[in-house]
């Protein structure tokens, strides 16, 4: 069965209320994930991720690889072999690092680029005496798992450069929807609503999520917002550094 897809961010988010909610004091995350995205073009056969354990203990982490697709706009998670990882599970001492093979394991993708995801969980670990003995129970509270997910993107042969191609629209006049049908994906952050007199209303601030391609991603607009709207909507796709003007559709539905 797909799984939703889970960003690092949004568990911390999660792990840090429940913990706030509760009293309990906070564990600090020390596993630490480099780079934050991969893409592998055609005639490469392997990337890396860097794992590192910036903390004082030692930790153990498992990663795995799924096939990411979009489904009315959510994002789903399957099992996949088209990529292997090496290796799948690590021990990382205080202050050690590891690099862990990220390898395709058949050709290129046809037609378009190829998505997916490698989620990395570290795990919790058991509490041990000064002389070794077996685990203790843990101390009271919420022990969180940090979980990164981290997209990998593999282009096909002979492929120009990628780009996504974005339409967008308003449902139901309280959503708006953005579809790409271009090649690439776009990774879509900071979108907004800027009316004709300067007025910014923030619908995703931050890293709002990916369309890729042939999909589409939709979000909620807020609840004051009126239809049809006066202004544009705008947002940065993949790390622009300029807002890119998003034109609404004149079908709505």
């Amino acid at each position: 069965m797909p799984t939703r897809c889970l960003h690092a961010w949004s568990l911390l988010l999660l792990a840090t209320f429940a913990l706030l909610a509760t009293g309990q004091d906070v564990r600090a995350a020390n596993l630490q994930v480099a780079p934050t995205s991969i893409t592998l073009q055609a005639r490469q056969s392997a990337g890396g991720l860097t794992l590192s354990n910036t903390g004082s203990e030692p930790l153990h982490a498992q990663l795995r690889v799924f096939r990411w697709t979009q489904n009315a706009g959510e994002d789903e998670l399957e099992a996949t072999s088209d990529i292997a990882l090496s290796p799948p599970m690590i021990e990382l001492a205080p202050g050690a690092r590891q690099l862990v093979r990220i390898v395709r394991t058949g050709p290129p993708p046809a037609g378009h680029e190829a998505s997916y995801r490698v989620i990395v969980d570290e795990l919790p670990t058991a509490e041990r005496g000064d002389g070794g003995e077996p685990a203790q129970p843990s101390p009271p509270g919420l022990q969180f798992v940090l979980r990164y997910s981290i997209p990998v993107f593999l282009m096909p042969a002979g492929a120009r450069e990628l780009a996504p191609a974005l339409r967008t629209r308003l449902v139901d006049g309280n959503r708006i929807e953005i579809s790409n049908t271009g090649d690439g994906h776009a990774q879509v952050a900071d979108l907004v609503f800027v009316g004709r007199d300067g007025q910014r209303i923030a619908i995703a601030p931050g890293l709002s999520g990916y369309v890729l391609p042939g999909q589409r991603k939709r979000w909620e607009l807020p609840a004051l917002f009126t239809t049809p709207p006066d202004g544009a909507f705008k947002a940065r796709i993949n790390g622009e550094p300029v807002e890119r003007t998003l034109a609404l559709d004149a079908t709505t539905r």
